[in-house]
C-alpha cells in the first residue's frame, strides 16, 4: 500500500518528513557539544558528559534521550549511554566520518534554507548568507573549518567511487581545481603514486591545505596553489579535475570558470568533472530526492545541478567536447570533456 492509498499513512509519512528538522538540529548540537567524542572511549552517563562538557545534565540526558530515538546512542542497563555504529560515524577519526557534514547542515545549509521562499520566488541566491555567500569564511574560522571538513568527507567518498569506474592512471600530473583542502587531490595521490599534483584555491586556505595533504601522507607529491578560477587557471597539468565546483555557480559564472580552465589546458590534457547528472525526470527513489535536495541546495547559492544536455551545451560554448559521462554512484558521475 503506497501512501496514496491511505490518509493515515500519508500525514504520517508528511509529519517524518517535517520533522527530518529536528534531527537535522540534534546531531548538530550533539557535534558540536563533542558527544561522540566523549563517548568514543566506552558508555558514560549523562551527568560525567555533561561535567566534562559543561552542559546543564538535565538538558544534555534529554538531547541524549533523543540521539537514541535516532538509533545514534543507545542505554545501558546500568542507564550509562554509549554510541551505536551509526554514532560512531559523527566521531571526527571515523574513517567514514560525517562530523562535518553534521555542523555545516545544522549552521550554514541551515540558514540557506531558511530563505528557499525567497531563492524560488526570485531566482536569486539566499538572503541569509550575505551578498557574498563564502567570503566572510576568514573572518569565521569555525565556519570555515566546518565548511571544508564537511567538502574533504564528501570529496573522499566522491573519489573513492570515481577511481571504481575511470583510471586516473593514464595521467601524471593532475589540478583539484577549487578543491580546498585537497581532499580529491589527496585520495588520488594515494591510490596512484606515480601521480603528482595540486589543490588550487583561494590563497587563505594554503596553510590549512598544506596541513591536510601532508596528514594524508601525500605532501611529497603535492603542492598548493593560491588562486582564483574566475580570473585564471593555472597551465602545466594534464588533467584538471572538479568535483562539486561547476554545480555551485549560474551559467554565466560556470562558462567563465570552463573557458579559463581551457585556456589553460594543452591540446592532449582532459577536463573531468565529478558532479551529480540530474535524469530528465525525477522519481521517489532516494538517489533522486538527494539529487533534487543538492539541486535546491545549490538555488539558494546561485548554482544548480544540470542534465546531460545541459553539461553538453556548456562544454560545447567553452572549447570543451564532451567525451564521456560514467556514473559512479547512485547520486555522482565522472564527466569527461576533451579539447573541442
Amino acid at each position: 500500500m503506497t501512501v496514496n492509498e491511505n490518509p493515515r499513512a500519508a500525514a504520517q509519512h508528511v509529519n517524518e518528513l517535517i520533522n527530518g528538522a529536528c534531527a537535522t538540529q540534534v546531531i548538530a548540537a550533539a557535534v558540536s557539544l563533542g558527544l561522540p567524542e566523549q563517548l568514543a572511549q566506552g558508555p558514560k552517563p549523562a551527568d560525567q558528559i555533561a561535567a566534562a562538557v559543561k552542559a546543564h545534565a538535565p538538558s544534555l540526558f534529554r538531547l541524549l534521550r533523543a540521539m537514541e530515538t535516532l538509533g545514534l546512542v543507545e542505554t545501558r542497563e546500568d542507564g550509562a549511554f554509549a554510541l551505536t555504529e551509526a554514532g560512531q560515524l559523527l566521531r571526527a577519526d571515523a574513517p567514514q566520518s560525517v562530523r562535518g557534514r553534521a555542523l555545516f547542515a545544522g549552521d550554514l545549509l541551515w540558514k540557506q534554507f531558511e530563505d528557499l521562499t525567497h531563492s524560488v520566488r526570485t531566482g536569486e541566491r539566499a538572503r541569509t548568507i550575505g551578498h557574498e555567500g563564502f567570503a566572510e569564511f576568514p573572518n569565521n574560522p569555525a565556519r570555515l573549518e566546518a565548511f571544508q571538513r564537511a567538502m574533504v568527507e564528501t570529496s573522499v567518498r566522491a573519489v573513492h567511487a570515481a577511481v571504481k569506474v575511470y583510471d586516473f592512471g593514464r595521467f601524471g600530473h593532475v589540478l583539484d581545481l577549487g578543491g580546498g583542502y585537497g581532499g580529491v587531490l589527496g585520495v588520488l595521490l594515494q591510490t596512484y603514486p606515480r601521480l603528482t599534483g595540486a589543490v588550487c584555491d583561494l590563497g587563505y586556505l594554503a596553510d590549512r591545505a598544506t596541513a591536510y595533504l601532508g596528514e594524508a601522507g601525500v605532501g611529497d607529491r603535492a603542492a598548493f596553489i593560491g588562486g582564483d578560477f574566475f580570473k585564471s587557471v593555472p597551465a602545466g597539468f594534464d588533467l584538471y579535475l572538479m568535483k562539486f565546483i561547476i554545480h555551485d555557480w549560474n551559467d554565466e559564472r560556470a562558462l567563465t570558470i570552463l573557458r579559463h580552465t581551457r585556456a589553460a589546458a594543452s591540446a592532449s590534457a582532459k577536463l573531468v568533472l565529478l558532479e551529480q547528472v540530474v535524469p530528465e525526470r525525477l522519481s521517489r527513489d532516494p538517489a533522486d530526492q538527494a539529487i533534487a535536495r543538492a539541486d535546491l541546495t545549490m538555488l539558494t547559492v546561485g548554482g544548480k545541478e544540470r542534465t546531460e544536455s545541459e553539461y553538453r551545451a556548456l562544454f560545447a560554448a567553452t572549447g570543451w567536447r564532451l567525451t564521456s559521462i560514467t556514473p559512479a554512484s547512485d547520486t555522482i558521475a565522472v564527466i569527461e570533456a576533451a579539447p573541442g
